[in-house]
């Protein structure tokens, strides 16, 4: 199971408080200035699909950038694209993520930014470099592409194809004839909100392509969801912007969950005591084409054809520091804990390869990809400077 074996980020940003005496509403209003004078377009743009997480092409000032399509996060850029572009720090904010982690960051507007062959101008922005969290700067070298670009125009994602449709006229878009229609509700800070269905009862989601999974549930609706397998997660717990936290990730399987009209067998929500909202993520995306039309309150799901996908697991992850790679999280009775692998465990080797000269990024692709397979894993482990050899087979998760 690809999405249970990876950290699960949520990058969502949110305006937390007041600094140097601006108004929230002045905030609000700068953090989600963009202006669009574009007419009558229609633009396809190939994205990349990386682990959940949609990659697009963002041009600002003479180079180009791999942007993360957010709908539920705010625009960002590195410090190094505000140096090159000598863009200004117009106040500093306070914000909090989705595990609700915060720092203190700048917040400026960017004169003007191309996506496929459209001109977005006067786009507000946060400072962020993700340096707390390098498994973000695996998909990005830029930021995120948020909600305010996102609800200026009509967006059409199709993952089978890796392709957007960018357009500013839903008419000129296919794949609508049998798409469910849906009303998209907006709170005060903008985040898009749709309603599903968990075993017959109806629950409000934040649409949040932030998230590279399907359903994530915050802990009260998590622990209260009736369901026939449950799995712990034990150790580092949901990834944001501001960093990492410790805590337990629960996955429980849905008996039956509906959007529209349409039921989607075989699936699982994950939630976690610092969970600030239920999500749908980018997973959607597996289940149909998504045409996202915020400028009008409205999203349109078109059913695609999705072979039926076992749930397995081989029940661990792993991370790196400075020192050591180390078993990140452990799955409770799951396939590596009952050969024994323990969390913060220290591995020497993968497969008899070790990693001690590869990049981060490389080491955190290779684990991904590694974990998507279905070969048994051997490990080198260092335990009371002892070394040890543990072979893991994936199995399901809940049995």
């Amino acid at each position: 199971m690809k999405k249970v074996s990876l950290v699960i980020i949520f990058i969502f940003i949110c305006c937390f408080s007041i600094m140097h005496s601006q108004s929230a509403k002045k905030q609000l209003k700068l953090i989600n200035s963009v202006t669009l004078n574009d007419k009558e377009f229609f633009e396809e743009i190939s994205f990349q699909n990386k682990f959940g997480y949609f990659i697009i092409p963002v041009n600002i000032g003479n180079e180009s950038y791999e942007y993360i399509f957010d709908t539920g996060g705010y625009n960002t850029l590195t410090s190094d694209i505000m140096e090159k572009n000598a863009l200004p720090n117009l106040m500093d904010v306070q914000v909090g993520s989705s595990n609700k982690l915060k720092s203190k960051i700048a917040l400026t507007q960017i004169p003007s930014a191309k996506i496929g062959g459209i001109n977005f101008k006067d786009i507000g922005a946060l400072n962020f470099d993700f340096d707390d969290s390098p498994q973000i700067k695996c998909y990005t070298n830029g930021g995120l592409i948020g909600k305010s670009i996102i609800k200026t125009a009509v967006w059409q994602l199709n993952a089978k194809e890796e392709k957007i449709m960018l357009t500013d006229d839903i008419e000129k878009l296919s794949h609508l004839e049998n798409a469910i229609k849906l009303k998209v509700k907006f709170n005060k800070v903008f985040d898009p909100f749709i309603e599903a269905k968990i075993n017959g009862k109806k629950v409000s989601f934040m649409l949040d392509f932030g998230f590279g999974g399907f359903v994530s549930l915050t802990e009260k609706d998590g622990i209260n969801l009736s369901s026939q397998g449950m799995v712990e997660i034990e150790g580092e717990g949901s990834v944001s912007a501001n960093g990492v936290v410790n805590e337990s990730i629960f996955i429980k399987s849905l008996d039956n969950f509906e959007i529209g009209n349409m039921s989607i067998p075989n699936e699982v929500a994950h939630y976690a005591k610092s969970n600030n909202y239920n999500l749908i993520g980018t997973e959607i995306a597996k289940h149909f084409i998504v045409t996202l039309n915020f400028k009008d309150k409205e999203l349109f799901l078109t059913p695609i054809d999705k072979m039926e996908e076992p749930k397995l697991s081989f029940g661990f992850n792993l991370n790196r520091n400075d020192k050591n790679m180390y078993v990140s999280r452990v799955y409770k009775d799951g396939s590596a804990d009952k050969k024994g692998l323990k969390l913060n465990d220290v591995i020497i080797s993968i497969n008899d390869e070790k990693f001690n000269e590869a990049s981060y990024c490389d080491f955190y692709d290779y684990i991904n990809e590694l974990l998507k397979g279905n070969e048994n894993i051997k490990l080198g482990i260092e335990r009371n400077n002892e070394l040890q050899t543990i072979n893991i087979a994936k199995r399901d998760l809940f049995n």
